[in-house]
C-alpha cells in the first residue's frame, strides 16, 4: 500500500527523472515548486527557503545593512521578525498595533521614519492583512522597502491583492502551525514590482553562490529540502480552499503573544527598547487569561 500513496509515487517520479548533471541532485523538484508559484502569483521569483525566520533573513541580508540603520516592525509579533532585523545588521525600531486589528498601526509609522530607516516590516496576523495601501504609500513617499511578514497569512487577500505580493518581497512559514505545512520550511515571493534584487536573495539563500563554487556574496544554506518542496506544491494544488478557510482560526486568545518582543531578555540585553502600550496592554491581558 506504502508504494501506491500518491506523496511517494510523485516524489520517486521525481527524484527520478530530474537528477542534473551539473549538480547531481534533484533540483528540478524545487523548480517545479517554484515555478508552480510564480506563476501562480505572477512574480519575478519564488525562492522556497527552510523556515520563515530564513524568508526574512535573506531580503534584509540582501540589503547590506549598517549598524545605524533602522527596519520599523511591530513588537506584537513572533519573535523571529525582530531577531531577523537584528541578524543582518540593523535596528528594530517598533511601533504600536491598531488596538482593534492587533496589527502595526499604519498612521503611527511616518513619525518612527529617520533618515536611517531603510525598511517596513508590517506583520500579517491571524489570516488579517495590514493596511498596505497606506503603509506602501508611505514607502514610497521615503523611498524605503516593504517587506512583508506573511507567516500568518497565506491565501490571505485585501482589495483583491494577495498578502506577501504586495510589497517588495513576502516571506512565508510552512512551520506545523500553519495553514500550509511542511512541518518545516517558508519561501520568499518577489513580486515583479519588486525594487530588490531577487537574484541576490536567491543566491544569499545559497552560500552567496553564483555559479557552482563562485561565492559572490556571504551567505547561507537556506534551501528548503525536496520532498518537502513535494509537500508543500501538493497542497497549494489541491487543498487551497482548505488552506483558505483556515485562516484566522488562530488568534491572541489561544495565547499569542504573551510578551512583545522587546520585553524579552535577549532585547533587553541588547538595549534594544520600545513604548508601545496598547501592545503591552494587550500582551499583559494574554498572560493574564
Amino acid at each position: 500500500m506504502l508504494k501506491r500513496h500518491p506523496f511517494i509515487m510523485t516524489w520517486a517520479h521525481a527524484t527520478t527523472i530530474t537528477y542534473t548533471k551539473e549538480y547531481a541532485m534533484p533540483q528540478a523538484v524545487r523548480n517545479i515548486f517554484e515555478d508552480y508559484v510564480k506563476e501562480k502569483y505572477d512574480l519575478v521569483d519564488c525562492i522556497a527557503v527552510n523556515s520563515g525566520t530564513s524568508a526574512l533573513i535573506a531580503p534584509l541580508w540582501s540589503l547590506d545593512l549598517q549598524p545605524d540603520d533602522e527596519v520599523i516592525t511591530t513588537p506584537f509579533t513572533f519573535v523571529a521578525t525582530a531577531n531577523a532585523i537584528v541578524i543582518a545588521g540593523a535596528k528594530p525600531v517598533f511601533v504600536d498595533i491598531d488596538p482593534d486589528t492587533y496589527l502595526i498601526d499604519p498612521n503611527k509609522i511616518e513619525e518612527a521614519i529617520t533618515n536611517k530607516t531603510k525598511a517596513i516590516i508590517p506583520v500579517h496576523l491571524y489570516g488579517r492583512v495590514c493596511q498596505m495601501e497606506t503603509i506602501l504609500n508611505m514607502a514610497k513617499k521615503y523611498s524605503l522597502c516593504v517587506i512583508e511578514d506573511t507567516a500568518q497569512a497565506f491565501g490571505a487577500e485585501q482589495n483583491g491583492k494577495s498578502a506577501g505580493m504586495m510589497g517588495d518581497v513576502g516571506c512565508f512559514s510552512f512551520y506545523k502551525t500553519k495553514n500550509i505545512s511542511t512541518f518545516e520550511g517558508g519561501m520568499i515571493c518577489v513580486p515583479k514590482h519588486s525594487k530588490l534584487d531577487h537574484k541576490k536573495i536567491r543566491s544569499i539563500c545559497d552560500q552567496g553562490q553564483v555559479g557552482k563554487y563562485n561565492h559572490e556574496y556571504i551567505g547561507f544554506n537556506f534551501r528548503l529540502a525536496e520532498p518537502l518542496c513535494l509537500m508543500a506544491l501538493e497542497q497549494m494544488k489541491i487543498h487551497m480552499t482548505g488552506i483558505k478557510a483556515e485562516l484566522g482560526l488562530r488568534g491572541p486568545e489561544q495565547g499569542h503573544y504573551p510578551h512583545v518582543v522587546y520585553d524579552q531578555p535577549a532585547y533587553s540585553k541588547l538595549n534594544l527598547l520600545g513604548s508601545c502600550p496598547i501592545a503591552e496592554s494587550v500582551a499583559k491581558k494574554i498572560r493574564e487569561q
